[in-house]
């Protein structure tokens, strides 16, 4: 079975949070959901919908659980992007770093007479700090993945016959309504699948245009976009360009429209037909 493309248009009701692997949890957050934290967004609720469990599995680390594990094995590409006009993604809360030492309970003068080592405990707080605030923004979720080949691991995994059809699939990507490790909200306002003869794909070299954030090793980026640090479907982390619009370094704004990109030897482009925006670049497997 062709790969389909799944796609998801979300509207954020505060942000999300994503955290760093092995990292403390007074952390900064990552600028937008990564790919793995895409493709999570649409297999919470697939696996709903397909009545399996979400235990959790060490042995399966990072990915945590055997849904995810096989989501992430079915993957042929995931990427975000911001919409516009409105909702930037702050993905460092300055207010909650100066307000560390207000959060001591009353042991800020104990803490400076304490060696450093016990007054770090009593000054930073325990609270994470890994959270994009990204209030009312718009994100265009994709995720290109072969449903031949996820139902597949899923039938090995749970020891019965799973099967995902693509009436599934576009119920997952309707019933989208997390991001991150908890309490990023969302709301899905659109949401569709592409099948194979509803997609494009180009070759290496060819040039175009996307509102998704694309791998560093697979374009050459054009104007407008951001330069960020994410981690890639195999948790390891990897430059990105974002189309954007003016940016900082704890700022990312949804771009005027979309960049202008060119893929790199070896990689390929996917495009759904009357929505070129929505192209990723992947590298082909094999």
């Amino acid at each position: 079975m062709p790969p389909v493309f799944l796609y998801s248009k979300v509207v954020l009701h505060w942000g999300f949070i994503v955290r760093q692997l092995g990292a403390s949890a007074a952390q900064l957050a990552y600028a937008l959901p990564p790919p793995p934290t895409v493709v999570g967004a649409f297999a919470n609720p697939l696996a709903r919908i397909l009545g399996l469990g979400e235990e959790v599995d060490r042995r399966l680390a990072p990915a945590g659980s055997r849904v995810m594990a096989c989501a992430l094995k079915a993957t042929l590409a995931a990427a975000a992007g911001l919409g516009g006009p409105v909702g930037s993604a702050v993905h460092a809360e300055p207010s909650r770093i100066a307000a560390a030492l207000y959060k001591t309970g009353g042991d800020y003068s104990r803490a400076l007479r304490e060696p450093a080592y016990l007054a770090a405990d009593r000054l930073l707080p325990v609270q994470a700090e890994g959270a994009a605030s990204a209030p009312g923004a718009i994100l265009h979720l994709a995720w290109l993945v072969d449903l031949e080949g996820l139902s597949a691991c899923l039938s090995e995994a749970y020891g019965r016959g799973v099967s995902v059809s693509s009436r599934e699939a576009l119920a997952a990507a309707w019933s989208v309504y997390r991001l991150g490790s908890r309490e990023g909200l969302a709301s899905t306002v659109v949401a569709r699948l592409y099948g194979a003869g509803e997609l494009e794909e180009l070759g290496e070299g060819s040039a175009f245009e996307s509102i998704l954030y694309q791998h560093a090793d697979c374009v050459e980026p054009g104007e407008p976009v951001a330069s960020v640090t994410l981690y890639d479907s195999s948790y390891r982390e990897a430059v990105y360009y974002v189309p954007s619009g003016p940016s900082g370094p704890s700022v990312v704004s949804p771009p005027a429209r979309p960049a202008l990109f060119e893929a790199r030897s070896g990689c390929r482009v996917v495009r759904p037909h009357g929505r070129g925006e929505l192209a990723i670049a992947y590298r082909a497997r094999g």
